[in-house]
This record gives structure tokens, sequence and C-alpha cells, in this order.
């Protein structure tokens, strides 16, 4: 087939129109490209209404729209974390997925986790929102245990230890005490799941350390009570013995200095075995009325002063 002089014109037109489009766009996208390399996103725009007005508009959808929106904040969690920025709208987001499914537990066994694991320091206003969405978690699902030990492990060891130390050690301290109720729940409701009450067994041992002896012994009789696994019935044994004997010569030091204390605040000068044949002191007006006879200090021997003290209890 032969071409034309007029077709080929033509072509050479378009192939010059082609040429010099390209040479355009080359030259506009060089100095775009290096405008958008310079600019980097700063701050995140919410597009939501609140909470309630979202599930006045999921039309009745609101198990689907949650679960549009809990995979937005898993791609979005990720894109942030590579551009190394902190994904603003997180609690926001969390806040309307449970209000459309308070019954979805995934998002509550992962909500500590992606609240503070971002690419900036968590502020400590993020944490207390992060145990309200795990303490939201139990209330709505009272009976799932391994809700209960991610409130409990992260209100008692990962808070306190990663985010409240170093500003509030006071905070801190009292972050790990009221992590402990949660821990004990974990474990009754965990006694199908060894797992879970081997790993809420440490509420003993923060107990134990803040000097709450019996709180800690009693957390440990109440884990062995709902427990079948034998290994962890063994374990609880071990520090249920530790801590009773621990118990028994902590009860007999403070029965001995409370002995010492009481013979001396009326006759400091006298010597022990003196004070034990003498007899507790005892001032007749403070001991007089039947409801004075069975005090403590208005007991009339050493036997019966130890009685007495033993049953008031040494405290812990």
């Amino acid at each position: 087939m032969k071409i034309t002089r007029k077709v080929q014109r033509e072509v050479i037109v378009a192939a010059v129109l082609i040429g010099l489009a390209i040479i355009t766009v080359s030259s506009v996208r060089r100095h775009l490209w290096a405008t958008n390399k310079r600019i980097q996103n700063r701050h995140d725009v919410y597009f939501l209404p609140p909470p309630a007005q979202v599930e006045r508009l999921s039309l009745g959808y609101k198990y689907a729209l949650a679960d549009v929106l809990w995979a937005h904040v898993l791609v979005s969690q990720g894109l942030h974390t590579f551009e190394r920025r902190r994904f603003e709208n997180l609690l926001r987001l969390y806040d309307t997925i449970n209000l459309l499914d308070p019954k979805w537990r995934t998002p509550y066994l992962l909500a500590d986790a992606l609240i503070t694991f971002q690419a900036t320091t968590t502020p400590l206003n993020e944490v207390i929102k992060a145990r309200e969405i795990l303490e939201r978690g139990v209330k709505n699902r009272p009976f799932d245990g391994e809700i209960w030990l991610n409130l409990g492990q992260f209100v008692s060891f990962v808070a306190p230890s990663s985010y409240i130390e170093d500003h509030d050690p006071e905070l801190a301290a009292k972050w790990r005490l009221e992590g402990v109720p949660y821990l004990a729940r974990a474990a009754e409701l965990g006694a199908a799941r060894a797992n879970i009450s081997w790993q809420a067994l440490g509420g003993a041992s923060i107990l134990e350390k803040a000097g709450k002896r019996e709180a800690s012994i009693r957390f440990l009789k109440r884990t062995y009570a709902v427990t079948d696994d034998d290994e962890l019935k063994e374990q609880i044994l071990r520090s249920l013995n530790r801590l009773m004997v621990e118990r028994e010569a902590d009860n007999f030091r403070k029965r001995n200095e409370a002995f010492v204390q009481t013979y001396q605040s009326e006759l400091p000068f006298i010597n022990k075995n003196t004070a034990l044949l003498l007899g507790p002191p005892l001032t007749p007006a403070a001991c007089a009325g039947s409801d004075r006879a069975a005090a403590t200090e208005c007991a009339t021997s050493w036997r019966q002063w130890g009685n007495r003290w033993q049953k008031e209890g040494p405290g812990d």
C-alpha cells in the first residue's frame, strides 16, 4: 500500500507534537517531583462526624461499617508507621468502632498495641485512653478472660514501666496495684486455659512487692481453686508455702517488737526477763467497763496479751 504525502505530513506533525508534549511534561514534572519530595504530611484530617451521628448514618448496617473502619485503621496504621508519623485519628476511630460494634473482641485485643506502637513517644493521655478502651472491652465482654488479661497486663506491667514511671512514679505504683484485680479476674475466667492463668499469676508478685502479703496469699489461693493445670498448682503451692513461712516469721518479729514497746512504754529501765515476771502493764482507769475487758492493753498476763494481739491481727 502506497503512503501519500499527506499521510506522511500528518505522521510527522503528530510525532513532532508528541515530542513537544513529552519535553513540556518532563520539564514541568521535574519541578513538581522535587516539590513533592519536600512536602510531607504532618497532620491527619478526620473525615467522620461524632460516633453517635456515624451510627445513624450507617442506616442499620453498623457491623458492616465497623468492618470498613477497622480495615481502614489497620491499613492506615501501617502507612503511618512506614511514614514515621503518629496516627492521630486512631482514638476517634476506636470510639466509633466500639460504638458501632461494642462486643467485637478483636479491636479490644489489639487496642493497647495499636495505640502505644507509634512512630513517636506515646503521651500519657493516650495511655489513659488505651486503658479506658480496654475497660470498655471487659464491660461489654465480661466473661472474656483474654481481654481481662490484656487489661491487667497493660495496667500492671506495660503502662507503668514503659510510659508512666519516668513522669509520675506514684501514679505508676497506683496503676500496678489497680491492675491486680483485673489479673485475678483473668485467672478465674481462664481456668480452662492454663496459659491465661499462668500469665495472670504476676498479680501475686505485684501485691507481694507492695508489702500486701495477705492479699497475695488470697490471690494465689483463689487461682489455685479455679485452675485444673497440675503444673500451675504446684507452682502456686510453692509460692503459698514460702509466703506463709515468711508471714509466720514476720508475725513473730512484729509480736516481739510490740512486746518490747509495751513494757518499755511503762518501765523503760527494766530488762525483758523482769518484764516477763511482772506481766503486762495495766491502767485500771483505761480498762474499766465490760467492753474493755477483752482489749489487748487490758490483758492480765503475757500469754493472754499475745493471744489477743494475734487475734487482732499484726497487719500486712
